[in-house]
């Protein structure tokens, strides 16, 4: 949690800090959070949790930040530069817009975790010219507000899509969780 505390407020820190404590599993931060282009109190923090009982630490994580079964979505995803195996996992996102706290939440199997943290790896050290542009997106998007918000999340993916290929980045299938 160190290598992103100076990029987050205090309270955030904070937050997530009890949160790691309550479901006893090490958060992994990925995306902008832990690259240039991350805008304080504005973009949202990718986490990922590897854990070896999945259910339990969904459970605990939807215990402590109240998440409903409906906002959760089951993941079906294959990452085709690190394995040919199907991987299975939860995602789903958390909103505290009174605290400026966005969280987009992965939670896989310990068990694929050579995958995913090759992933992660290659996602937190994408080329520095798309990292630029994406800073520059974000800027017209937060700041200037000339772009709506679907454009921002379509040129974001299409520029991602270039580096990693369009099949990285999206999961083969998300159902919503029971």
């Amino acid at each position: 949690m160190d290598e992103i505390k100076n990029k987050i407020t205090d309270y955030q820190y904070n937050f997530l800090k009890k949160m790691e404590q309550y479901i006893d599993e090490k958060l992994i931060f990925f995306g902008s959070v832990t690259r240039v282009d991350f805008i304080k109190n504005k973009s949202d923090i990718d986490i990922a949790i590897l854990s070896d009982n999945v259910d339990a630490t969904l459970k605990k994580l939807q215990n402590f930040l109240h998440i409903k079964n409906s906002k959760i979505r089951k993941s079906i995803q294959k990452f085709h530069n690190y394995s040919d195996n199907l991987i299975y996992g939860y995602k789903f996102n958390y909103d505290d817009e009174v605290n400026n706290l966005y969280l987009e939440i992965l939670i896989n199997n310990e068990k694929d975790k050579n995958v995913i943290n090759e992933f992660i790896k290659d996602n937190n050290n994408i080329p520095f010219y798309i990292t630029f542009i994406l800073y520059i997106l974000k800027i017209m998007y937060y700041y200037l507000n000339i772009l709506s918000y679907d454009t921002f999340r379509s040129i974001k993916h299409y520029l991602m899509g270039l580096y990693f290929g369009d099949s990285k980045l999206q999961p083969l299938l998300t159902i919503k969780h029971k």
